[in-house]
């Protein structure tokens, strides 16, 4: 019965920077005017930092998704919730497990009894078929965390090619489901290790493992982490509501936007009834969240205040009250006990000297009992692509990973060219990238571009010229950023950052799968002949550079059948693509990491190839003379 326009939204926290941008825009589009962002895995840390014996522990959020994989370690020391390390993957989830059922079971079975419809000549139609089983699959994941075995009944799935209608039967147990998904759970608890390795703990150093999303309900995923971790695992908490839980709680903590009227849900008791005069105003100053049990409230009258003589807090329900206390110069300093793992709501009172009740505006504020939620890390670092003077591109990282937000911060950097007014062709425009591979700037995400427009100088800019930006990042991780050219004395900041806003065609993007599935093979083999004449390179970078090779085979696989299914399917065109960039990625890091410069190399087998094609001609068309 009433205009929802304000909610806190969660987000994963692996979302990239565009992900979170269009969230806030789709918020924007259903009419939310407030719509603060809040990482999942926080959420969820705050539904439980109610529960008894939350304090000065540390605990690790294992959040699997439909479509993502979240894991962070979050200490709660001190009645403080902060966030240690983090690591996700946006291309891991529950999805992943339907789509194996799917092809591993499903459409086996179908293709023996039926003409299935073809993926080129009818494309809708498999797309339609691939759908309803996707369902059924979920269904079947579903009860097989409750089941050893379960019947599938294949019904209402359209009819075949021959328009015969797709009706089967089979069982599946759930000893199959778990050997066909133990890869994926693999990658997940790989993904584990490497945030205690980030946070510098040992599974053995949790108090807890907190279980978030549906397929954690798995007993075979319950089982893996407990063995691989070793540390106690929690779902006393429903893992399918925990982080609409944490995020409820979280919004009671958040003043509404034009006021605070609106977030109450009841009116105090006592109050004068049919005031229509302007009521005093009361500005207030708390905490809106305390991890001890009394909290300090100050408040001070405006100058239209009147006679107001004293001031009385009390707490709803009539647990607790402050009495009356004067307001001395028109300001206050109260403390208020709060309910132990509660939201507690205050009622405001004040009276003149006479004793006459006088309303005030606000008339009632609320504090809630439990873990503080220090300020959210960036998950990524956001970096501004520069020109080097050997042509190649690279990236300076402004504002880095794990700083605290929101953040900001002001760089100078050069022109690399002559900006005229009336000359758009030499307007400015600077990229921003998000990841942390700095020298290859293609293996992170473009984020957007910062563009000085050559329509609104007033003179112009000279190559070399000083252009100064700020970049500021909010808790929302929505990026703002302004600029000045000291040259024209100018600052701009209307809309000067424009983030990447339409979506990438995934299907034309995943036709230059094959060549850099080709290039990662050669720089993998650059690698491992460079390490060779230096002398090898020991057991446990011989074992990344084998999984590396086993995930670029998989990547090779899953190209071909991605560039033949990508008119049909754009999101599996998407998922290969993503993939792809994070071989590229991991291939980047693992070539710091041996210190092989990877440019360097391949310049060189560059030359060694021109050098061999020009020895050919010369032997060939060449004389003595």
């Amino acid at each position: 019965g009433r205009d929802l326009n304000a909610s806190v939204v969660t987000v994963p926290a692996a979302f990239g920077t565009l992900q979170c941008d269009a969230t806030a825009r789709a918020c924007t589009l259903a009419g939310l005017r407030q719509a603060p962002l809040l990482q999942e895995p926080i959420a969820a840390a705050i539904a439980y930092g109610i529960l008894p014996g939350a304090r000065d522990q540390r605990w690790m959020v294992f959040d699997l998704g439909g479509g993502t994989l979240d894991i962070a370690v979050l200490s709660t020391r001190d009645g403080r919730l902060t966030v240690l390390e983090h690591r996700g993957n946006n291309l891991l989830g529950g999805k992943d497990i339907d789509r194996r059922i799917v092809e591993k079971w499903f459409m086996p079975a179908l293709r023996e009894c039926f003409e299935l419809p073809d993926v080129t000549s009818d494309a809708l139609g498999y797309d339609r078929l691939m759908r309803r089983l996707l369902l059924n699959a979920e269904e079947v994941k579903i009860d097989l965390s409750s089941s050893e075995r379960v019947m599938v009944s294949l019904l209402d799935l359209g009819v075949d090619a021959r328009g015969r209608p797709f009706e089967l039967e089979l069982s599946l147990t759930r000893a199959q489901l778990e050997s066909e998904i133990e890869p994926l759970v693999v990658d997940a608890l790989h993904l584990a290790d490497e945030v205690l390795a980030g946070a510098r703990i040992s599974g053995k150093d949790l108090d807890r493992v907190l279980l978030v999303g549906g397929p954690t309900q798995m007993p075979f995923l319950r089982s893996a982490i407990t063995s691989r971790l070793e540390a106690k695992i929690d779902f006393s908490l429903d893992p399918m509501s925990v982080v609409a839980r944490g995020a409820a709680l979280y919004a009671a903590t958040i003043e509404r936007d034009g006021g605070v009227s609106e977030r109450g849900a009841g009116e105090r008791p006592n109050t004068r009834p049919g005031s229509t005069h302007e009521k005093p105003k009361l500005l207030l100053a708390y905490e809106p969240v305390s991890a001890k049990l009394t909290a300090m409230v100050g408040g001070r009258l405006t100058a239209a205040s009147g006679n107001i003589a004293e001031i009385k807090l009390d707490g709803e329900g009539a647990y607790w009250t402050s009495g009356w206390s004067p307001v001395p110069a028109g300001t206050f300093e109260l403390p208020v006990v709060l309910q132990e793992g509660k939201s507690s709501r205050f009622f405001i009172y004040a009276r003149d000297i006479a004793g006459t009740l006088i309303d005030v505006e606000p008339d009632q504020f609320s504090i809630r009992h439990g873990l503080v939620v220090s300020a959210p890390p960036l998950p990524h670092t956001i970096a501004v692509e520069l020109a080097r003077s050997s042509g190649r591109s690279a990236l300076d990282p402004v504002i880095k990973r794990g700083t605290p937000l929101p953040a900001e911060r002001s760089v100078r950097y050069r022109s690399d060219k002559l900006c005229q007014p009336g000359a758009p062709e030499t307007s400015l425009t600077i990229k921003l990238w998000e990841g942390e591979e700095f020298a290859d700037a293609e293996a992170n995400s473009w984020v957007g571009n910062v563009k000085i427009d050559a329509s609104e100088i007033r003179r112009a800019i000279p190559e070399g010229s000083d252009v100064e930006l700020t970049i500021k990042i909010d808790a929302s991780r929505l990026i703002t950023v302004e600029a000045f050219v000291p040259h024209l004395n100018q600052h701009f900041s209307n809309k000067l950052f424009v983030a990447q806003e339409e979506e990438k065609d995934y299907t034309k993007l995943v036709d230059a799968l094959p060549q850099q599935t080709s290039d990662f093979r050669a720089r993998l083999g650059r690698l491992e002949t460079a390490k060779g004449d230096a002398g090898g390179i020991s057991d446990a970078q011989n074992g990344d550079v084998k999984r590396l090779q086993a995930e670029i085979d998989a990547l090779s696989t899953e190209a071909e059948q991605s560039v033949s299914a990508a008119s049909r399917d754009p999101d599996q065109a998407k998922r290969a693509v993503e993939r792809s960039r994070h071989v590229r990625l991991k291939l980047a890091k693992l070539e710091q990491s041996l210190g092989v410069d990877a440019h360097a190399t391949s310049r060189l087998a560059e030359a060694r190839s021109a050098s061999e094609g020009a020895t050919a001609v010369v032997e060939r068309f060449g004389s003595a003379f």
